[in-house]
C-alpha cells in the first residue's frame, strides 16, 4: 500500500471514528420495560412513567428538543429526573435548565432528586429555585402521595444523595422518609440516584418500594457485548448494576430500573452505550428482560 493510500485510510478510520462516537453520545435510545406490581390497582394498569437520569447540564450532548419529543410522544403519566440534572463541576445557563423544565412539567408531573453532582454544585441552589418556577417537585427525603388522571393514588418517595461519610455509617437509607397510614395499599415508587445500595433502600419493609428508579452509573461508560459497562462511580470495575431490570434476592417482587442516563461527565465519550430514555409501564401481568441482583 502506497503512501497516498495509507494517508485515505487513515483518513477514512478516524472519520468513522470520529461519526461513530458522535452518535454514541448524541442519538438518544428509548428503552421500554413493562414491570409487573404485586397488588397494583386496576386503575393504575399500564401507569406510565418517563424516566429521565444523569443529563448533567450542560455536558450533554444530546439535543434536548429532541428528548422533549420522545418524552412528550411516550404520553407519561409521571416523569421522574434521578439525580446530576447538572454537572457538579461546572455551570450551566439557567435559561436552558428552565426551558427544559417547563417542558417536562407541561407533559406530566415531574419530580426529581439529587445526585451528587447536584448537591457538589454551586449552582445547586439555582436549580431548586428552577424547580419551583417550573413546577417540579423536588423530593429531599420525603414521601407523597400523588394521582394521576383516571387513575388511583401512589406513594412517590424521593431520597437525596447523601456524602460518602453518611453513606458508611447508614443501615436504613429511608430513615428520614414519612409514610402515613391512610397511604397503606397503595403501590411505592422511589426515586434513589444510586443502584449499589438497593438493598438498603429495603432495611425497612414498610417502606419498601415496588419499584426503585435509579441512574449514577452511565451505563459503565464503556459496554462490551456480553460483558456490560467496564466501570461505574460506587460500584468500580466490572459492575454490576448499570442499565436495566433487577430482582430483589429476598423478595423478587421489588424491582430496580437502572438507566444509562442522557449526559457525560468526567469521562468525556460513551462507547456503545447510547444516551437512554426510559420508559417504564405498570402492570398486574409478567414482565421481560427481568435481570438478578
Amino acid at each position: 500500500m502506497n503512501i497516498k493510500n495509507k494517508s485515505l485510510l487513515k483518513s477514512a478510520v478516524l472519520a468513522g471514528t470520529a461519526a461513530y462516537l458522535h452518535l454514541q453520545n448524541t442519538w438518544i435510545q428509548k428503552t421500554e420495560y413493562t414491570i409487573p406490581v404485586k397488588n397494583l390497582a386496576p386503575e393504575n394498569e399500564g401507569l406510565k412513567i418517563v424516566q429521565l437520569s444523569d443529563i448533567h447540564l450542560p455536558k450533554e450532548k444530546v439535543d434536548l428538543n429532541k428528548l422533549i419529543d420522545m418524552t412528550k410522544a411516550a404520553d407519561p403519566d409521571f416523569i421522574f429526573l434521578t439525580g446530576d440534572q447538572i454537572q457538579g463541576d461546572g455551570t450551566f445557563d439557567p435559561l436552558v435548565a428552565e426551558k427544559l423544565f417547563r417542558k417536562l412539567t407541561a407533559i406530566a408531573p415531574t419530580y426529581a432528586i439529587t445526585g451528587n453532582h447536584d448537591r457538589h454544585s454551586p449552582m445547586f441552589t439555582i436549580v431548586l429555585d428552577l424547580y419551583k418556577q417550573t413546577g417540579i417537585r423536588f423530593l429531599d427525603d420525603e414521601a407523597i402521595s400523588v394521582l394521576a388522571k383516571g387513575r388511583k393514588p401512589v406513594v412517590i418517595m424521593g431520597l437525596s444523595d447523601k456524602s460518602s461519610a453518611i453513606r458508611k455509617i447508614a443501615k436504613d437509607f429511608l430513615k428520614k422518609i414519612r409514610l402515613r397510614k391512610d397511604w397503606q395499599g397503595q403501590t411505592r415508587l422511589l426515586l434513589a440516584h444510586r443502584p449499589e445500595h438497593f438493598l438498603k433502600y429495603h432495611i425497612d419493609p414498610e417502606k419498601s418500594a415496588d419499584i426503585t428508579f435509579a441512574g449514577h452509573a452511565h451505563g459503565g461508560q464503556i459496554r462490551i457485548p456480553r460483558l456490560g459497562g467496564l466501570y461505574a462511580p460506587g460500584q468500580g470495575q466490572m459492575p454490576r448494576h448499570t442499565e436495566g431490570v433487577y430482582l430483589l434476592p429476598t423478595d423478587p417482587e421489588k424491582k430496580l430500573v437502572v438507566s444509562r442516563g442522557i449526559g457525560g461527565s468526567l469521562f468525556p465519550f460513551r462507547i456503545n452505550n447510547r444516551p437512554e430514555m426510559v420508559v417504564v409501564t405498570l402492570t398486574n401481568g409478567s414482565t421481560s428482560e427481568s435481570l438478578e441482583i
